[in-house]
């Protein structure tokens, strides 16, 4: 179990597996953001009243270290993915039907 983080208010702790919005092209990025897919993240910390860090953490997303795209058969531990900051309504709880299983956040880039 985690220790109580005082400065979070507990709506997405940290740690914790969530759904964000995130573009995964420029394209989408550019588009409308109410378009932007739902994919899965995992909360970082919170950083102000409605404001959360979160790692972006969809494997057509992920790098190498060094920034350059990583292969199919690069294995997770080696992988980094994008972080972004999002307010609340643009995160929302982590549903288990049809999504991937993760825990922790893997290393992060960007």
């Amino acid at each position: 179990m985690h220790d109580y983080d005082e400065d979070n208010d507990g709506r997405f702790p940290d740690e914790n597996p969530v759904e964000v919005r995130y573009p995964r092209s420029k394209q989408e990025e550019q588009g409308d953001r109410e378009r932007w897919p739902w994919l899965p993240g995992t909360i970082v910390e919170q950083c102000g009243p409605d404001e959360w860090y979160v790692c972006v953490v969809a494997r057509e997303l992920a790098v190498m270290e060094d920034d350059r795209p990583a292969a199919d058969s690069t294995p997770s531990d080696d992988l980094f993915f994008p972080c972004c900051f999002r307010d609340s309504s643009e995160i929302r709880p982590h549903t288990t039907s049809g999504s991937p299983g993760f825990t922790t956040w893997p290393g992060a880039s960007r």
